[in-house]
């Protein structure tokens, strides 16, 4: 049962949405210093099925940083460099566009090619990097444009080709093994695999899109959408299991029993800001980014920023939003790690004041506002 008396405020943000037809139900998870404070969920989600904390949620965006953090773990290990260009990691770009595009340029969305269509979730894996491959590029390298999907594709096929084993073949795979089982995501896949599917039928929602201000069901919580891996938009789990990957974000590296999973360097290298004061393409706004996470933004319009944490959040807050679902973020200065997902995909304007509300409420409802 959601601790309303708790957390009256986050129940009134995500009841709203109820009332309001963006979403029938919320999962949520909120930790202060490593220890959930809120570990819930409100609202339905499937009709006659309450939302829980087991239901498999879409993360989305949000599960980009997961990716992120395995690339800088490669680059730890001196595989490659942030300065290493694609042609030394996948040779079949040398004849291409992309030849000169560097890891440092995939990892802050300054590549050039942010809206390449993919193919995803249609086409292979295989066809799919073919395909973002010989599409040219139409943005000068280096231009701030957030790439939803094309880029992170081919920061999935740089990990397959870089953690060889024969057993480990495919990305999804080279990520459960990698992270989900070492920080002890037993439920968390990227794209949902057919003996997972039929294992947790039951925890799966039913994920809603808005339609001329109705709630309609989605494709998105169908097959192919369901099951085919997408490294920068596909994650899918209980919402506490982003929340335990940001926690190790915030304990700077180390797992919970203080084995250093990377080192602090990488996680401060990950989090600071790279790319500052630009105005970003696509979203439309002006965004900083750190490697694969966005930083607060608030500085660039405190209403205005695109999946933003709040006003209450702390000038080195970083984090991640999923497209109209999700976010997930670290607030250093609290010691706070923020995880929420909603099953209603409501339109971006919905969806950002959704976004802030929620956030907004956590802070209230823990005494961190100043």
């Amino acid at each position: 049962m959601f601790p309303s008396a708790e957390f009256p405020s986050v129940a009134a943000a995500i009841q709203e949405g109820i009332s309001r037809g963006l979403h029938t139900g919320v999962q949520i998870y909120v930790s202060l210093n490593s220890q959930a404070v809120l570990d819930s969920a409100l609202g339905d989600a499937s009709p006659s099925v309450p939302m829980a904390p087991a239901t498999i949620m879409p993360w989305r965006s949000a599960g980009k940083p997961l990716t992120a953090l395995l690339i800088l773990k490669q680059i730890e290990n001196q595989r490659f460099q942030l300065s290493t260009r694609l042609t030394e990691l996948l040779p079949e770009t040398v004849h291409s566009d992309k030849h000169d595009v560097t890891i440092f340029d995939l990892l802050t969305h300054q590549s050039g090619f942010p809206a390449t269509e993919t193919g995803w979730p249609h086409a292979d894996w295989s066809t799919t990097i073919e395909t973002i491959v010989s599409t040219e590029r139409h943005l000068p390298i280096g231009t701030a444009a957030y790439h939803p999907q094309s880029s992170w594709f081919l920061l999935g096929e740089i990990l397959r080709r870089t953690i060889t084993s024969a057993h480990l073949a495919a990305f999804d795979d080279i990520l459960t093994h990698e992270l989900f089982e070492p920080l002890g995501l037993s439920s968390t896949s990227c794209g949902l695999k057919t003996h997972i599917l039929a294992q947790n039928a039951g925890l799966l929602p039913t994920l809603y899109e808005r339609d001329k201000g109705q709630l309609a069901i989605s494709t998105y919580g169908t097959s192919p959408w369901l099951t085919q891996p997408s490294p920068g938009g596909n994650l899918r789990g209980p919402i506490r299991e982003l929340g335990v990957f940001l926690e190790l974000l915030l304990r700077n590296g180390n797992l919970l029993d203080g084995v250093p999973f990377v080192s602090p360097s990488t996680i401060q290298q990950m989090t600071m800001r790279h790319r500052v004061n630009q105005f970003d393409q696509t979203l439309q706004h002006v965004v900083d980014f750190g490697l694969g996470v966005i930083c607060n933004s608030n500085r660039h319009g405190l209403e205005t920023v695109p999946y933003g944490f709040g006003r209450y959040a702390g000038e080195s807050a970083f984090g991640h939003g999923g497209s109209q679902c999700s976010m997930g973020f670290c607030d250093p200065q609290h010691g706070l790690v923020v995880a929420w997902s909603a099953n209603g995909f409501c339109g971006e304007g919905q969806h950002q004041r959704r976004n802030r509300l929620i956030n907004e409420a956590i802070y209230k409802d823990l005494a961190l506002r100043p």
